[in-house]
């Protein structure tokens, strides 16, 4: 029905940055995520009229939108771009210069834990830190909330135990 649907504006300023970081944190520039996020708001308007409330939120129907364009991307220029993580991509601090220079190396140490997860994992967790629920994660990935929840949550415990391997 349409009244139930938002207008298309408004799913696209509230969406917009969410997810753009999405798309960002999976590919190595931000010029490609600029392209695919564009690639994402035109395939979501194109289909809006298809959409259905009462069949999913417009989060996880955004999501999912986001998730194929990357995949199409990543099949267009090789799996290799996924690995390759730029220090581009950080984020921001208001520090002085030393505590950003420690920022930035915490930051590429924890991309390189990230990137050593299975791909799964490494999925949950971005969609998660996208600000998704675990129950728009679970249906962006085809499984149970729980089941997203429990990839999350051993996600976390592969890094920890990683990072702390590192330090030992």
């Amino acid at each position: 029905m349409l009244a139930d649907r938002p207008p298309f504006e408004d799913l696209y300023r509230e969406f917009l940055g969410r997810i753009y970081a999405y798309v960002r944190a999976q590919v190595a520039t931000s010029a490609d995520a600029e392209d695919i996020t564009a690639q994402v708001f035109m395939n979501a308007y194109q289909a809006y009229g298809r959409f259905e409330v009462r069949n999913t939120t417009p989060a996880a129907w955004l999501f999912r939108i986001a998730r194929n364009a990357t995949l199409d991307h990543f099949r267009a220029h090789g799996r290799r771009e996924r690995l390759r993580r730029t220090i581009e991509h950080q984020p921001m601090s208001e520090e002085d210069p030393a505590g950003m220079a420690e920022e930035r190396i915490q930051y590429k140490a924890l991309l390189q834990h990230v990137a050593k997860l299975p791909e799964r994992q490494r999925e949950a967790i971005s969609l998660r830190h996208s600000g998704l629920s675990f129950e728009e994660v679970g249906v962006l990935m085809t499984c149970s909330e729980d089941a997203a929840k429990m990839l999350y949550h051993r996600a976390l415990k592969a890094l920890r135990e990683s990072v702390k391997e590192q330090m030992a």
